[in-house]
């Protein structure tokens, strides 16, 4: 049976809650030479073994004329032959996988294997970063993945709304443009400027190679020659002036080939480590439940944003952290769906909590775990947590800022953060 929302809000939960300390895990090792920061998770029982390169060349280090530098040069870099074959194809017939993302202030190559196989998976990845190709045939090649992936993107109204709020937060201009730029701006470039951008900004200063998995079976020295690859020396942002957001309504508005409209609502949200860490991971779980509630769908935390009608999703290790509270208008009323998701955070700092909040906790305790559930995102958030100046061993720390979270935190945290939303409403064509 379906609970109302007061009723929601008010929940006491009288059965004993476990322990959250117990699911931590061993804390990561971390190592720093010239430059370059190592973490490795070691786990016997991994099935493979995961290696997150991080560079500073992200958004941040293009300019607006060159919209989309950042992703060709790693593009290219992936489809850079190595012994014939473009580097991603040949992991690929390895078994492994080499693929790339781009962040407002790095990119990360994510390199997985098979044990057995990943240390010559990892010397291809290594070959072609440290030589890439650029030929016309090797940045067309990618220029053109690149236009399929911007397409791909383009499909998925929640990426679409996402990718505008972001561009809002962002503490510069080129910091919030669309990680794979658009097929305009990518036009315009060619090897010339892919080389030059490696050139400036491929260095070893502030990178990170951080490895999850099977790490005993890499031979010894591996992950270190990895980190070697670039040159040294360091590389600074190029800082572009954002205009502000005009406008009372703070509403984006876009239209694409879709079924049915989506809102996204995006507020700003605690950094890593404060105080209010703990309490916004608690709220966020306790929205994401009740938007699956009330919209009568499954809150199934391992689904991914673009599987999911409904969610509220916490992004600690964005630049600028921020709440997403989503709806697919398609479900039931859109009218209503909406008005629920943004009712929901005014409700809650309003009104007082009764009971306790363990249920919440313990909720925000899974969802936190069942984000780990891949070797990447353990590789990742090792890297977030240590440059937001925090120890590695995000689980413990985590769980532990969970646990510490009070009703009085969390109406707090909704009072202080979930005030005044910027909206994106991606919304079918009048055409479809």
């Amino acid at each position: 049976m379906k609970r109302s929302l007061p009723a929601i809000i008010g929940f006491a939960l009288f059965a004993a809650v476990p322990s959250l300390a117990c699911a931590a895990g061993v804390a990561p090792v971390v190592t720093r030479d010239g430059g370059v920061t190592t973490i490795t998770q070691q786990d016997a029982a991994a099935p493979l073994v995961h290696v997150e390169y991080v560079v500073r060349a992200g958004l941040d280090r293009q300019s607006l004329a060159q919209n989309g530098i950042a992703a060709l040069t790693a593009q290219t870099i992936l489809d850079t032959p190595v012994g014939g074959v473009p580097a991603h194809d040949a992991i690929a017939a390895a078994g492994g996988s080499f693929d790339f993302i781009v962040d407002p202030s790095d990119v990360r190559f994510q390199i997985e294997a098979l044990p057995q196989d990943a240390d010559r998976v990892l010397t291809v990845a290594r070959a072609a970063l440290g030589a890439p190709a650029f030929t016309v045939a090797t940045v067309n090649d990618a220029r053109e993945r690149l236009g399929e992936r911007i397409a791909e993107n383009e499909q998925i109204a929640l990426q679409v709304g996402i990718d505008m709020l972001s561009s809002t937060l962002a503490t510069s201009a080129n910091a919030g443009l669309p990680q794979f730029g658009s097929p305009a701006s990518l036009s315009k470039l060619g090897p010339d400027d892919v080389h030059t951008f490696y050139a400036t900004y491929y260095h070893r200063g502030g990178s990170y190679v951080s490895a999850a998995g099977r790490i005993d079976a890499l031979a010894a020295g591996t992950l270190q020659q990895l980190g070697q690859t670039l040159p040294d020396g360091s590389t600074s942002a190029i800082s572009v002036k954002l205009p502000k957001l005009e406008g009372a309504s703070r509403q984006l508005v876009a239209q694409r080939d879709i079924a049915a409209p989506w809102l996204i609502a995006q507020y700003p949200a605690p950094l890593i480590g404060g105080k209010d860490f703990g309490p916004m991971l608690v709220l966020a779980s306790f929205m994401q439940r009740t938007l699956s509630d009330m919209a009568g769908v499954p809150g199934v935390v391992s689904q991914t944003y673009a599987s999911r009608a409904v969610g509220a999703v916490y992004q600690f290790e964005s630049a600028q952290p921020n709440l997403v509270l989503f709806v697919n208008g398609g479900i039931g009323n859109p009218n209503q769906s909406f008005s629920t998701a943004l009712s929901i955070a005014t409700i809650l700092a309003t009104r007082r909590l009764e009971g306790s909040i363990d249920e919440f906790k313990t909720m925000a305790a899974g969802d936190f775990i069942g984000s780990t559930n891949t070797l990447a995102a353990r590789a990742w958030l090792a890297v977030v947590f240590d440059e937001n100046g925090q120890q590695a061993d995000y689980m413990d720390r985590t769980l532990d800022a969970i646990s510490q979270t009070t009703a009085a935190d969390l109406q707090r945290v909704a009072r202080e953060y979930l005030s005044n939303p910027t909206i994106a409403l991606v919304l079918p064509r009048e055409d479809s």
